[in-house]
């Protein structure tokens, strides 16, 4: 009798094991709690429509910016890039930091989480998304924003050989990381930077909050980059058209091209915001540039890569 009841017990915890594992690739968004190094660490995900176990598919990863988190990140990016999800048939990562703020490397500028390994905790969530969703190893994406820009930027000089391509908003990469790995391997990346930005200024220097932290300022961002690919070539220099006059502001595009571009998307008078096209009876935002969607733009740029 106990031996049968043992044996039900297993068979209605494999049901739900199963049943669990299938609703966990069925498509939509799903949250998740992983616990690493001791600390429960909170993912969120989008799986396209018509999702298959056999197909490998591309994995893009957005970190969200210092006081927000996974879930601002899916109300925000999730209108566009949960749209190109499934035109090209991709997963969403929208991991969470500790303390809503990311160990970025940029050098005491948050306290709270200078000893966290947010490194190896993406890490984990890039192999696991391979292993166990079928992810595509040699196409694996990472965008940030702001203090989530900066985490881009760091991965891309301690996992470099994970990731395909990068694409940080309104950020730079820190003095220090710049200065520790002047040779780190090239990885193409789309940099999107307000040139009016008072959080991170485009005349680089110390952090607003945090004046001990200090990072390049946007022309020596790209100087390091340009360097770091080994591109020898001169920008090609346009102007979007500026559909939005009201907006007060320009978009300049850099591209410096090789076999790992650098990508610049200058925003002429812009603030610490992301560029989106302004919605029929939206108001205009201070210092927001409605020129052009630019998730779509990082989201087109970084896809057609390969590791």
């Amino acid at each position: 009798m106990l031996r049968s009841f043992s044996l039900l017990i297993l068979c209605i915890l494999g049901i739900t094991q199963l049943l669990f594992a299938q609703n966990a690739k069925t498509a939509g968004i799903h949250t998740e709690t992983v616990k690493f190094k001791g600390l429960d660490r909170k993912y969120m995900y989008y799986i396209p429509q018509g999702y298959d176990e056999k197909v490998k598919l591309p994995v893009v990863f957005f970190l969200h910016g210092m006081g927000a988190s996974a879930q601002i990140g899916v109300n925000v990016l999730g209108p566009q890039f949960h749209a190109r999800a499934e035109r090209d048939k991709a997963i969403v990562v929208y991991p969470d930091a500790t303390a809503k703020h990311w160990n970025d490397k940029l050098g005491g500028s948050y306290p709270l989480t200078d000893s966290v390994d947010d490194v190896g905790y993406i890490t984990s969530l890039i192999d696991l998304f391979i292993k166990d969703f079928k992810g595509d190893p040699s196409r694996i994406y990472v965008s940030g924003s702001s203090n989530g820009g900066m985490m881009t930027y760091r991965l891309s000089v301690d996992i470099p050989e994970k990731i395909a391509a990068i694409a940080p908003f309104v950020s730079s990469i820190s003095n220090q990381v710049a200065e520790q790995f002047p040779k780190a391997k090239p990885i193409p990346i789309i940099i999107t930077s307000g040139a009016a930005d008072t959080v991170i200024k485009w005349s680089g220097g110390p952090f607003r909050s945090t004046p001990t932290a200090r990072f390049l300022s946007g022309d020596e961002n790209v100087a390091y980059w340009v360097k770091r690919n080994g591109i020898s070539k001169k920008a090609k220099i346009t102007t979007l058209p500026d559909v939005e006059p009201g907006d007060k502001s320009t978009v300049e595009i850099q591209e410096y091209k090789g076999k790992n571009d650098v990508v610049l998307y200058k925003i002429i008078n812009g603030y610490h915001q992301h560029p989106t096209l302004r919605e029929p009876g939206k108001p205009l935002v201070s210092g927001k540039n409605m020129d052009y969607n630019s998730f779509e733009r990082v989201w087109d740029f970084m896809i057609r890569y390969k590791k």
